[in-house]
């Protein structure tokens, strides 16, 4: 792993027992890939969908996490697939994991617990725990562009890959400092960080504005990390372009109109 790269991984060899440090290497891009090396014995867990190769004696297993009722929680509450994919080293060998969409990769080492918008987890090598989280209000995922009222929590100690669109921004927030963010923005916050979902002043600014009506409030402390370009707010802008969004949703994309 380069510099570049080795200054991406939050804490690093320091932060490493055993062979909980796996090897791995962030292929920098438009659209990045995780290298992940593997020894034998060795396993890595990716979301389904998310292999792009596999080299040497690796043997792919895809499994339904809780059986059919755990497959279908994380489907109906966290949007996810309903299957994981565990990749098992029976001799050295790699394995290249990409996000969904053009994007980032953060390598991050796990060792206590972190929450995740829906779509952030990409994989992980470690004793690792991935959970549906409830938001703490239902508006974080119905307004304002969000991803979804349900994160994921994600527990344990080992090496975890998040994914967001266009770069990273990372806050350290202080006792008491507030940070306020658009909901789909939001990539990983550390559990010490509250969150609150607010109603902005005044519903023209809302709809005219082209925010949402909803954003999220976070008061430190602890470290928050944001995503720049959230993927639905492209996929409303092409949908839009195309004719098939009517510009924008709701009474926004009718005054919207009215307006041109």
């Amino acid at each position: 792993m380069d510099d570049r790269q080795e200054q991406g991984c939050r804490g690093g060899a320091r932060d490493r027992a055993v062979r909980v440090a796996v090897e791995a290497q962030i292929r920098e891009g438009q659209a990045p890939a995780v290298i992940v090396a593997l020894q034998a014995g060795e396993q890595l867990t990716s979301e389904a969908g998310a292999m792009t190769f596999v080299s040497g004696d690796i043997a792919m297993e895809v499994e339904m996490p809780g059986g059919f009722a755990g497959g279908l929680k994380r489907k109906l509450l966290a949007g996810e697939s309903l299957f994981v994919t565990h990749y098992t080293a029976k001799g050295p060998g790699s394995v290249g994991i990409t996000g969904p969409f053009p994007g980032s990769i953060r390598q991050h080492e796990l060792d206590g617990e972190i929450i995740c918008e829906k779509h952030a987890y990409l994989g992980h090598f470690g004793d690792v725990a991935v959970e549906s989280a409830f938001a703490q209000k239902l508006g974080m995922g119905f307004h304002g562009g969000g991803e979804g009222f349900f994160l994921q929590r994600l527990k344990g100690k080992g090496t975890v890959w998040l994914h967001g669109g266009g770069d990273f921004l990372d806050f350290d927030l202080a006792p008491g400092q507030l940070l306020i963010v658009d909901t789909g923005c939001m990539v990983m916050l550390e559990p010490t960080v509250k969150y609150d979902v607010k109603l902005q002043g005044g519903v023209a600014k809302s709809l005219f504005g082209g925010e949402g009506l909803f954003l999220v409030h976070m008061t430190g402390p602890g470290h928050v990390t944001l995503q720049t370009l959230p993927f639905t707010r492209t996929a409303r802008r092409v949908l839009a372009a195309a004719g098939g969004g009517q510009g924008e949703s709701g009474v926004a994309g009718l005054l919207g109109k009215i307006i041109e």
